[in-house]
């Protein structure tokens, strides 16, 4: 390890749409696009960019986006330490 990294991860979800709706006007999205996001998840991933091998800690949920964190993490060299969300824990 040469970086550790401890927060919370988020997954930003974007949709490009026509126009911004507006009180409880409704819209539907042409596209959509993920991204990631939380200060060390960024910090972690830069590190990852740049060589270093870094290790993150981050509550991870047992659902789709907590899979797609993972996976992220994975794919950049990063060894992720998850912690307890929802009763369960997640060993990867």
């Amino acid at each position: 390890m040469q970086a550790l990294f401890i927060g919370h991860g988020y997954i930003d979800v974007t949709f490009v749409t026509d126009h911004i709706p507006t009180g409880d006007e409704k819209t539907i999205g042409k596209d959509y696009a993920f991204g990631i996001g939380g200060n060390s998840v960024v910090a972690a991933f830069t590190c990852a960019k740049f060589g270093l091998a870094p290790d993150l800690i981050l509550p991870i949920a047992d659902d789709w986006l907590g899979n797609m964190m993972l996976q992220m993490c994975a794919r950049a060299g990063i060894r992720l330490h998850t912690r307890r969300v929802g009763g369960r824990w997640r060993r990867w």
